[in-house]
C-alpha cells in the first residue's frame, strides 16, 4: 500500500492558502461531501446538530475546492480575491 496523506487543514488555513474569502470558500464548500474530502470536527461534547462544527479539507478535498471555486469564478459567480481589493492608504 502506498503512502496516504492523513493531513487536515481547517477552512481558515484553506482560506489564507488560496488567498480567498473565507465565507466564500465556506459557501462553495457547502455542496461537498465526505468524499469529496470535506470533514466535519467537533470540539465540545456532546456533538448535536445545534454544535457549530469545523470544517477541514483533506488534501483532495482543497484541489476539489479549488475547482468548485474556478468553476463560481468562470460563472460570475466570486467576489473579487482579498489581495485585488484596494485599501485606503493611510
Amino acid at each position: 500500500m502506498g503512502y496516504r496523506n492523513t493531513t487536515l487543514y481547517t477552512l481558515k488555513y484553506v482560506a489564507e492558502m488560496l488567498d480567498e474569502d473565507e465565507d466564500f470558500l465556506h459557501d462553495c464548500s457547502i455542496e461537498m461531501f465526505s468524499e469529496d474530502g470535506r470533514l466535519s470536527a467537533y470540539d465540545t461534547y456532546p456533538a448535536s446538530e445545534l454544535s457549530e462544527a469545523i470544517v477541514v479539507f483533506t488534501e483532495d478535498g482543497i484541489d476539489n475546492l479549488q475547482h468548485i471555486v474556478n468553476v463560481r469564478r468562470e460563472m460570475g459567480d466570486a467576489p473579487p480575491k482579498p489581495a485585488a481589493i484596494k485599501r485606503p492608504e493611510p
